[in-house]
């Protein structure tokens, strides 16, 4: 009896259903964080500090300071 519903949740339709599942949650996690990547510069370019923040694009990059 167990056997049959490991072998039940193991079918290729199964599988198919996990991927759809965890490829939906990813992109929706993707959609939120770009949402959220969105109202936070929004919200720094209302408080107009960008210019003081330090941006790094990562190794291999240089820094670029904001103007003063």
């Amino acid at each position: 009896m167990l056997n049959k519903l490991i072998q039940r949740l193991f079918t290729p339709q199964q599988k198919e259903i996990e991927i759809h599942r965890a490829s939906n949650r990813v992109a929706v996690s993707i959609d939120r964080y770009k949402n959220m990547s969105k109202e936070i510069q929004d919200e720094i370019e209302r408080n107009r500090f960008a210019r003081y923040l330090v941006y790094d694009k990562g190794e291999g990059s240089h820094v670029k300071h904001g103007a003063h």
